[in-house]
């Protein structure tokens, strides 16, 4: 199952509003404040590595008051997570 880790920075005083907007997609498993220059982490599961991409690029990035994203794609099959 891929899943991926998208790193949020976003404009002032609208963490809240895009977690909850996260929180409400498909395939978001989990969306925190963070502390440093980003100010949300996301995790993302999908079915295929097509659909996490569509997740990503056509659902999160196009949330109201997204500044940047980064993706952090895990590599299947390293290991154990916990």
């Amino acid at each position: 199952m891929p899943i991926a880790f998208v790193i949020i920075h976003c404009e002032p005083d609208q963490t809240y509003y895009v977690i909850r907007n996260l929180k409400n997609l498909p395939g978001v498993k989990s969306a925190d404040d963070v502390f440093g220059y980003y100010e949300i982490v996301c995790k993302v599961e999908s079915d295929t590595h097509s659909e996490l991409e569509k997740i990503i690029t056509g659902k999160i990035r196009k949330i109201e008051h997204i500044i940047s994203t980064m993706t952090l794609t895990v590599v299947e099959g390293q290991g154990q997570t916990m």
